[in-house]
């Protein structure tokens, strides 16, 4: 099992692959904000990292961890993260080829 452990509000959180994706199914699970520079691709839905952090823990309030650390833990863990999230005329997620998938080291390929 892929875990990655967080320390959030001086205290160690950890996450694993399966909650992230039990959590991103949920029935009533869906994106509450909008990717701006970050996202995190589940499925085939794009989460802004640190709202798909806060719905992955169940807490609003995570301390001193900013998007490119929750970023971070969710490429860690397997999934697929970008930067510079952009849309289209339709809203649609549109990732500029510069700025696509990033390895697990977080480097461009």
């Amino acid at each position: 099992m892929t875990t990655h452990t967080l320390t959030i509000n001086g205290e160690k959180v950890t996450i694993t692959q399966e909650s992230v994706l039990l959590a991103a199914a949920a029935a009533d699970a869906r994106p509450n904000v909008r990717p701006q520079r970050h996202g995190v691709l589940i499925g085939a839905v794009l989460w802004a990292p640190k709202d798909l952090l806060r719905t992955v823990i169940g807490n609003d309030d995570l301390g001193n961890v900013d998007s490119p650390r929750a970023m971070k833990a969710f490429n860690i863990l397997g999934f697929q993260t970008f930067t510079e999230t952009v849309y289209t005329a339709d809203g649609l997620p549109f990732v500029h080829p510069e700025n696509q998938l990033r390895t697990q080291e977080g480097a461009r390929p």
